[in-house]
């Protein structure tokens, strides 16, 4: 799950030699407008801060995407508002449809849960046994239930933390807490590579989840990949994590994972039921168009 050192000379390199270029218009970064407002509110309490949003919202329906004029080099330039939710940062990338980013993961606990995974994957007898298809659209998912320790120091955790944060967010506090993973198979870890000698695994297709609320937490670091990303039809906007953000959405909202072209990225990913969002995707498929998925947003 990691990349390896030559990858991530090569990426650096390239980084490198594009610092003195302009970044395309079509991709913004948030998080210097995340330190100063982190700055701002900082005599705030989390519930000050994030109930006027939530009351602007929760009577409003998501606007439909015909409703929106999109274009595709400028429309990512809407920055996400920024809150404190229990002590998190929060980046609302959508409030209407309840689309947002946690900074909830320090590094060094995203690379103890993927040095967890490799020593399990290298006390495997065959590695095809331990990284597998789980569902349908991926090849590479990993059970945390079958890493030892995982679930108890990690996982179990982050659950409990997203839980409380989604019942802030969408207003419904009381039935956030009964989400529970719909299967013995969550939450899995997910991982897509690019690397010669490595079986392929760079994205996957649009598709819905159909759970409650779905959440994704990015383990790997932006140096370890090219490309990637989480692409939404009704945003028309893609999602790019850094290391320890988790991603939360309703699961009935169309997505797709992007192509990574190089390197390693692993995700940790978990679908869950028992709270219903009551949030729809209102896009349609001759939404999709390819030049969209330029619109990267970095929280």
């Amino acid at each position: 799950t990691f990349a390896p050192q030559e990858c991530v000379d090569k990426i650096r390199a390239k980084v490198k030699a594009n610092a003195g270029q302009q970044a395309p218009s079509h991709v913004i970064q948030t998080r210097s407008m995340t330190a100063a407002k982190s700055r701002s509110t900082t005599k705030k309490s989390s519930k000050q801060t994030v109930v006027p949003i939530i009351a602007a919202h929760q009577a409003s329906s998501p606007p439909s995407i015909k409703d929106k004029k999109v274009d595709a080099a400028t429309d990512a330039t809407d920055t996400p508002e920024v809150l404190t939710v229990l002590g998190k940062t929060i980046h609302m990338i959508d409030p209407d449809r309840k689309v947002f980013v946690i900074d909830l993961l320090s590094p060094e606990a995203c690379d103890e849960i993927r040095m967890m995974a490799d020593n399990h994957t290298r006390n495997a007898k065959k590695e095809a046994e331990v990284w597998r298809t789980l569902y349908t659209y991926t090849k590479m998912d990993l059970p945390v239930v079958e890493v030892k320790d995982m679930v108890s120091k990690y996982t179990d955790k982050i659950l409990n933390d997203v839980k409380k944060i989604v019942g802030v967010i969408f207003g419904m506090r009381r039935d956030a807490m009964r989400l529970r993973p719909r299967s013995w198979k969550e939450p899995h870890l997910l991982l897509y590579q690019a690397l010669d000698g490595k079986p392929h695994h760079t994205g996957i297709e649009m598709h819905y989840d159909g759970c409650d609320v779905t959440w994704q937490a990015m383990l790997t670091r932006q140096d370890e990949y090219e490309g990637g990303g989480t692409y939404f039809r009704c945003l028309r906007k893609t999602i790019r994590l850094k290391q320890g953000q988790v991603l939360v959405h309703p699961g009935e909202l169309y997505h797709k994972g992007i192509d990574i072209t190089y390197g390693v990225r692993c995700l940790l990913v978990c679908f869950t039921d028992g709270m219903n969002p009551k949030i729809l995707d209102d896009s349609r498929q001759e939404d999709d168009d390819p030049k969209y998925e330029a619109n990267v947003l970095v929280c």
